[in-house]
């Protein structure tokens, strides 16, 4: 096993492998598997007391977000695209 690095050398590796990226992007885990019930009801174990699903049977929607930018993450995602390219640096 391979002794722990310490000091300049540790930082430096957590700063090379920083991605800036990796601050606007979303990752989730992916849930328990589904089962799909088409032109059918719901079987009564899936439903609770009110005749509404159980909270362990809803599940994630498949809605689609196309927009690029949010209020917060306009400007550093606005320049990251500005200044990923070399011609854009150079004055």
């Amino acid at each position: 096993m391979a002794p722990a690095r310490a000091g300049f050398i540790a930082w430096y590796d957590k700063l090379a492998a920083f991605n800036v990226e990796s601050l606007f992007s979303r990752h989730r885990e992916p849930g328990p598997p589904r089962t799909i019930f088409l032109n059918e009801d719901l079987p009564p174990e899936y439903l609770g007391k009110n005749n509404k699903p159980k909270k362990e049977h809803i599940y994630t929607t498949n809605q689609v977000i196309t927009s690029k930018y949010t209020i917060f993450t306009f400007l550093p995602r606005n320049l990251l695209e500005q200044f990923r390219r070399v011609a854009n640096v150079c004055v």
